[in-house]
């Protein structure tokens, strides 16, 4: 029985909105949240996980300070970047977002779903302890995988905080969602 977790961490607050610039860095409040992770992983041991980030600025920018303070290398994987959204408008991202995300799950956009789908498959072949730096919806897209949600929105993850994924087999067995009150979901 080969068993692994899996730490999705919603990347720091942004220097900029989603519609407003195509990838920010962290605001100084988001820096300050990125350094804040190595204090709050300071009781665990993370020195056997890898470190993996989208490769959005803002996710890079989280992972940096809890990489450089285990001594890791951040792994640069596309499949966790944000929803796939450049055929649309900068003005018009938030009211599409907001239409996506109260979509039922089977009448998504095909680059939605294959969004998803890639991100599912990325999951599925790390077989070992990780850390993930991602976004709010490639965190919302695994918590509606992982729980069958009829809809691509599940919940509402805050800057930096951290959902938990107990693998067990290649299947994912618990999912342990982040923000300021954690739930935990046996599967």
């Amino acid at each position: 029985m080969a068993i692994h977790t899996l730490v999705l961490i919603r990347h720091g607050e942004a220097s900029a909105s989603w519609g407003e610039h195509i990838d920010p860095g962290l605001s100084n409040d988001g820096k300050k949240q990125a350094e804040k992770l190595i204090e709050t992983f300071s009781e665990e041991n993370l020195e056997n996980f890898k470190f993996i980030s989208s490769p959005k600025l803002r996710a890079v920018e989280t992972g940096q300070p809890l990489a450089m303070y285990y001594n890791k290398d951040l792994k640069i994987q596309n499949e966790f970047s944000e929803i796939p959204s450049e055929k649309i408008s900068n003005d018009k991202k938030q009211n599409w977002l907001r239409e996506v995300m109260s979509q039922d799950i089977n009448t998504l956009p095909e680059e939605v779903k294959s969004w998803q789908d890639n991100i599912m498959n990325a999951l599925s072949s790390i077989n070992s302890d990780a850390v993930i730096f991602s976004h709010f919806m490639v965190i919302n897209a695994i918590a509606a995988s992982v729980l069958r949600n009829s809809k691509l929105l599940y919940f509402y993850p805050d800057y930096t905080s951290c959902t938990r994924l107990l693998v067990k087999d290649n299947q994912i067995k618990q999912i342990i969602l982040g923000n300021d009150k954690k739930t935990l979901i046996n599967l």
